[in-house]
């Protein structure tokens, strides 16, 4: 998957959203092994596992199925979406915007993206990291600030 093939219309992110529930529950279902139970615990076997398949960022984009990264991308945004109460949006008037295209999750009230996350890059950033709670550690980061932020 490249910047390429995300989404270059609102009408194709609401199209992807529309499927969302459909690719999660097969997801769920061929991933049975890593008790895929949207916790913020399950981060960290979604990462074990990625990171037992990939060395590297480059690996992961370039060797691992479109459609597995898609819907990890869906499970990591998932989390945030029920633990704290996020919504999926996509950023397509700045090409500056870092996430520029790409599926984010953020809090309801933040038009400026400053709290904005992008499954795609914590995906990325994992298999970089290789630390091995890298995903987890971030959610639970942000799961902190959003408690301070009130």
């Amino acid at each position: 998957m490249t910047r390429e093939k995300f989404f270059s219309s609102e009408d194709e992110f609401q199209k992807w959203l529309f499927f969302q529930s459909d690719v999660l529950e097969s997801f769920i279902k061929e991933f049975d092994n890593l008790d895929l139970d949207y916790s913020p615990e399950s981060l960290i076997q979604l990462e074990q596992w990625i990171l037992e398949r990939h060395y590297s960022p480059k690996s992961f984009i370039k060797d691992e199925k479109a459609e597995i990264i898609d819907a990890m991308i869906r499970y990591v945004g998932q989390i945030y979406v029920k633990h704290l109460k996020w919504i999926w949006d996509i950023e397509l008037k700045d090409q500056k915007y870092a996430f520029y295209s790409m599926p984010l999750v953020k809090p309801k009230d933040d038009k400026d993206n400053i709290y904005a996350e992008s499954p795609f890059s914590l995906l990325v950033a994992c298999t970089d990291r290789r630390v091995g709670d890298y995903i987890y550690r971030m959610f639970m980061n942000m799961k902190q600030e959003m408690k301070k932020r009130g």
